[in-house]
């Protein structure tokens, strides 16, 4: 792949590539959710797209079921923080379903396997064109709607935590948003890790279900005070490592839960706020705060490696993913609602 050549999993990967417009346009035709425009949930529109066409080192994948991310929402509003997306698309980074056609140049899959694909773009659609860099064979036993939910939440988790912040056995680690996608996924990564894991989390329910998931300590944010409870936890040593994804007073609070050498990790901005850094906040505690984008492990190559390393580990009953509610494609704009309101424990 020469410089000047988009990584084949950061561009649109619903477009037919090659198809010249006219026979794009007596293409058989499929339905997919597409974005015209900006804006809430009703510019999610349920439409008819032509199907996707094989090509070299790529295959069509008939969607079973694809997986909400926070960045689908912000790029649909098009305030993604990684620029705006060009319309029209069909929103989706990750489906599992099964493989229907191979194009030249695949080797190690057959039509009708079962499978776990990452791409840039179109994962709401009844098909899908996938590189076959963001291939992975599903486990046995794992249904579609859990299978579609691993690879975005898991290998943020899986970097964030060993790649940036080093967590080790029997350091404390924080993980904020306990109940979202990456909160799930890395509560389980930080307790294999060995751990001790303290979450926050929306309500006594959502907490009740982290210490189920292997959190030691589950604090509901709207009820106690989360620094408070992390310097009584730790007996007043703060966190080793910071998990974030909120952003705004979250952030700023976090680093006051910090302890001497923390490490955090900021992953996501879900409240929109900005976030400032005092350098006398790090300095005093010589804490270090990092930034995550997995974009950038896709791009080098890294995060194939990783995902089979996860997907070992679900084979083992060691990691597990949480789908907290399926809904069927006509109704993406109910679905975005959901999340965007934080009623998910897990994922959608």
């Amino acid at each position: 792949m020469s410089a000047a050549e988009p990584h084949p999993m950061m561009g649109p990967a619903c477009r037919q590539a090659g198809l010249p417009r006219e026979e794009a346009r007596r293409s058989p035709s499929m339905k997919a959710i597409r974005v015209h425009e900006y804006g809430d949930e009703s510019v999610l529109r349920y439409e008819d797209v032509p199907d996707p066409q094989p090509a070299p080192r790529r295959l069509v994948i008939k969607v079973a079921a694809a997986s909400i991310n926070r960045g689908d929402l912000s790029r649909r509003q098009g305030t993604y923080g990684g620029g705006l997306t060009a319309l029209p698309f069909t929103p989706g980074w990750e489906v599992a379903g099964t493989v229907e056609a191979l194009g030249e140049g695949v080797e190690g899959l057959s039509v009708g396997d079962r499978v776990i694909a990452q791409m840039g773009d179109g994962g709401y659609a009844e098909k899908a064109l996938v590189h076959q860099a963001g291939l992975y064979q599903m486990p046995e036993g794992m249904s579609f709607e859990e299978g579609c939910t691993i690879p975005v939440v898991f290998l943020t988790a899986w970097f964030a935590l060993h790649r940036l912040c080093r967590l080790q056995a029997n350091e404390t680690a924080l993980i904020q948003a306990g109940g979202s996608g990456v909160g799930i996924a890395a509560i389980q990564i930080a307790r294999l890790t060995g751990a001790r894991v303290v979450t926050t989390a929306g309500s006594d329910e959502k907490c009740a279900r982290c210490l189920e998931l292997g959190a030691d300590h589950a604090i509901n944010y709207r009820a106690k005070d989360f620094v408070q409870e992390v310097n009584r936890i730790t007996e007043a040593a703060g966190a080793d490592v910071v998990l974030e994804s909120v952003g705004g007073e979250v952030f700023e609070k976090s680093l006051a839960a910090m302890g001497r050498y923390g490490r955090l990790c900021m992953v996501g901005n879900s409240s929109g706020q900005p976030n400032s850094v005092d350098p006398r906040a790090l300095m005093f505690k010589n804490l270090s705060v990092s930034g995550f984008y997995l974009g950038a492990e896709i791009a080098a190559g890294a995060a194939g490696p990783a995902m089979e390393e996860l997907l070992r580990l679900f084979q083992q009953n060691k990691l597990r993913t949480v789908v907290d509610r399926v809904f069927p494609l006509t109704e993406a704009a109910a679905a975005h609602r959901y999340v965007g309101e934080r009623r998910n424990f897990g994922k959608v």
